[in-house]
C-alpha cells in the first residue's frame, strides 16, 4: 500500500512540515463565524430542554440560539432494534461527527460512538444510510491498518471528511504506530490530528498536539495544555478548527488555527447554564434549514399521550407531521431538508396522515417551535410509528423519528 512521506517523519520534521502546511491552508485568514453542530460529553439543559450526549444540537450563529438538530428519536429511527426486544434503540454517545451538505439538502451524516453499539465498534465510522439504517462507512480495522496502529484497535474521537477526500481523525488515547509520529517517535498522541486518504491510500500528520496547544494558548492568551483533541472540522475558509478537553473552562469552545490560534465560538456563546464539553462538532457557514423533530415520551404505553416537538429557525413555519409504518429510500425522494422523504408513501397511514388526521397539522411560533399532540395511544396496539415533519413554507423535510406504541 502506498504511503505518503509523512508516514516516517521525525518529531522535528513533523513540526516543520505541519507549520508549513498550516500556512498553506490558513495563513493570514481570519476564522469565519459559523454555526456549529455538536454533541456534548454529558447531558446538559439547553433552552429547548435536555440535550443528551447521544444527541446533536446546532448553535445558530445568525440567531444566537441553540436548537435541536438530531435527537434521540431520530437516532432510534436509524438504529432500529439493536437489542432484540422489538423496540427501536437510540444509539450511544456520539464521539465524532461529520455533516455533508449539497444545495438545499443535508446529504450525509457520519458519526463514531464512544463505545460499541450493536455491530459497530468505537473506532468505526458509521453513516446514516439513505434507507433509514446505520451503515458502516469505514471500519476500525481499515483505519488501524492504514495508520499502522500497533495494538490493533483505537477509539475515534474526532472526524472530518475534507473536500480533498482526506479523512481527518483524532483518537481517544495515545496510539503507538509503526507509520506515523507526532509529538513522540512512533506515537500518535491523542491531541494530534492525522489524516487518511482511503482512495490514494496515503496518510499523514495535520497537526501535532504541541501545535494544538500553541493555537489554544494564543487564543486564551495564556500557556495551556489541551490534553486531548475532541472534535475537528474545517471552516468555509479552509481553516482547520477543533475542540479540546482542557482547560475545562474552554472545553465547550471551538478554536481555529487561523492567525496563530483564535476562537470560532466561546463556550459562553452556547448559553448553557453549566459548563459543557463539546465531544463532536461540525461547522456550517450556511446550515441547511429543516424541522428537527423529537418526541416525549418516545416509548408510549396504552392510553398515554405523546407530543412531537419540532424546531427550526425563528419564524412561523406551517407544517405537517407525516406518519408511516415503514421507512423509504431517500435516494428515491431527494427533496430539500434532511436527506428527503424517509417514509414510505405507499403505506396507508402515510395517506391518512395527509388527508384524515387534522391534528397532524401545525404552525411553529415566532421562535420556530411547534408541537403536535397525538391522541391517546390505543390499548393493546403494539406498533412502531415513523414520523417526519414537512415544512410547507419551503417544501423541505425534517428529521424522521421513531415512536413506539407498546399497548
Amino acid at each position: 500500500m502506498a504511503r505518503s512521506f509523512a508516514g516516517r517523519r521525525s518529531v522535528g520534521l513533523a513540526r516543520l512540515v505541519g507549520v508549513i502546511g498550516l500556512f498553506g491552508i490558513c495563513g493570514g485568514i481570519a476564522a469565519a463565524q459559523e454555526s456549529v453542530i455538536f454533541s456534548l460529553s454529558s447531558s446538559a439543559t439547553a433552552g429547548f430542554g435536555t440535550l443528551e450526549d447521544t444527541e446533536l444540537a446546532i448553535y445558530d450563529d445568525a440567531a444566537g440560539v441553540i436548537r435541536p438538530w438530531l435527537m434521540a428519536p431520530t437516532a432510534a429511527y436509524y438504529a432500529g432494534d439493536v437489542d432484540g426486544d422489538g423496540l427501536t434503540d437510540a444509539w450511544k454517545d456520539v464521539d465524532a461527527l461529520y455533516v455533508e451538505q449539497a444545495g438545499k439538502r443535508v446529504t450525509g451524516v457520519q458519526v463514531s460512538f464512544n463505545t460499541s453499539f450493536g455491530p459497530f465498534l468505537d473506532g468505526d465510522l458509521v453513516g446514516l444510510g439513505s434507507t433509514g439504517v446505520l451503515e458502516l462507512v469505514h471500519s476500525e480495522a481499515e483505519i488501524v491498518a492504514a495508520l499502522g496502529i500497533n495494538d490493533g484497535n483505537m477509539d475515534v474521537d474526532a472526524l472530518h471528511v475534507g473536500s480533498n477526500g482526506r479523512i481527518y481523525l483524532s483518537f481517544g488515547d495515545d496510539e503507538n504506530s509503526a507509520i506515523l509520529s507526532t509529538d513522540s517517535p512512533g506515537v500518535i498522541t491523542d491531541g494530534s490530528i492525522v489524516w487518511w486518504d482511503p482512495v490514494n491510500q496515503t496518510v499523514g500528520v495535520e497537526l501535532i498536539e504541541g501545535q494544538v496547544d500553541a493555537f489554544v494558548s494564543q487564543a486564551l492568551n495564556k500557556t495551556t495544555k489541551t490534553a486531548d483533541t475532541l472534535g475537528v472540522t474545517i471552516d468555509s475558509n479552509g481553516v482547520i478548527c477543533f475542540s479540546v478537553q482542557s482547560p475545562s473552562s474552554d472545553d465547550g469552545a471551538v478554536f481555529s488555527a487561523a492567525n496563530g490560534g483564535e476562537y470560532v465560538h466561546r463556550e459562553a456563546d452556547l448559553g448553557f447554564s453549566v459548563t459543557v464539553e463539546i465531544d463532536a462538532l461540525d461547522l456550517q457557514s450556511a446550515p441547511i434549514g429543516f424541522l428537527a423533530a423529537r418526541a416525549t415520551p418516545r416509548i408510549v404505553p396504552g392510553n398515554a399521550v405523546t407530543t412531537v416537538d419540532v424546531d427550526r429557525n425563528p419564524a412561523a413555519h406551517p407544517f405537517l407531521l407525516l406518519l408511516s409504518t415503514a421507512r423509504a429510500d431517500t435516494k428515491l425522494f431527494p427533496f430539500k431538508g434532511f436527506f428527503g422523504l424517509g417514509l414510505d408513501p405507499a403505506d396507508p397511514l402515510f395517506s391518512a396522515s395527509i388527508a384524515d388526521l387534522p391534528w397532524a397539522y401545525g404552525v411553529t411560533d415566532v421562535a420556530g417551535h411547534g408541537t403536535i399532540v397525538f391522541p391517546a395511544a390505543p390499548v393493546g396496539v403494539v406498533l412502531t410509528l415513523f414520523c417526519q415533519p414537512y415544512d410547507f413554507g419551503d417544501h423541505s423535510y425534517g428529521t424522521p423519528i421513531a415512536i413506539e406504541l407498546t399497548g
